[in-house]
């Protein structure tokens, strides 16, 4: 689903960073998304104000509503992180859960990256229906060390191949991990500009660095 788009958010992109070196975010990446949506044919009610929100950040032209996020990879990119609403000003875990189960996007598009940053993304489209956090388990995170222990810190979630948590210290801040089984569609997009290649030459100088550094410490110590 929407695999259609990767060229065009491809080349928008590598355009992209001809000029910025730093990763898209925000309502940058709403607006590439919103070209890409339209060069593919789907339309989008996009505008360019700047309101990055809560659900839907745009509408194609048949009623998709499409949830534009940032997002990184674990587990050798089996694992989704999403970060999602700040939670404070809903009193109890059940407003909480009501307010998060009730948004109205159809489809959350990713677009993922590493930090730092080195010339890759991946595109990941999520059914938003999947991530049914009202019917999750939810439990209360207790804190185990200084001033917060044995205190509520805040709550977990187990749901069916994903997993959430809202942070108390993060303003109650929604963090979501998604199974790669929730994927619809993952591609990686590779921007090979000079920039990146700087910085990966960087990175691995670094890395040289500290090898060698180890192996003269290693060889004084022996």
């Amino acid at each position: 689903l929407y695999s259609d788009l990767v060229p065009h958010i491809s080349r928008l992109l590598h355009e992209y960073h001809q000029i910025i070196s730093g990763q898209v975010k925000a309502e940058i990446w709403e607006e590439i998304c919103a070209k890409a949506l339209d060069l593919a044919g789907y339309g989008t009610d996009w505008t360019p104000d700047y309101n990055h929100g809560v659900g839907t950040d745009q509408t194609t032209n048949d009623g998709t509503a499409i949830s534009n996020k940032g997002g990184s990879l674990e587990n050798d990119g089996t694992i989704l992180t999403i970060s999602g609403s700040r939670l404070t000003k809903f009193a109890t875990l059940d407003e909480k859960i009501d307010h998060i189960h009730n948004k109205d996007e159809d489809y959350i598009l990713c677009l993922a990256c590493t930090k730092p940053f080195l010339g890759t993304y991946d595109f990941i489209v999520i059914d938003a229906t999947k991530l049914d956090y009202k019917n999750a388990e939810w439990s209360e995170t207790i804190g185990q060390r200084g001033k917060n222990k044995s205190k509520v810190v805040g709550w977990k979630a187990k749901g069916n191949h994903f997993t959430a948590s809202i942070t108390k210290s993060m303003s109650d801040q929604l963090w979501t991990k998604i199974s790669s089984e929730l994927f619809l569609t993952h591609e990686t997009i590779t921007i090979d500009t000079v920039w990146t290649a700087k910085k990966k030459s960087l990175l691995k100088l670094c890395l040289l660095g500290v090898g060698l550094a180890l192996g003269f410490t290693i060889g004084v110590l022996d």
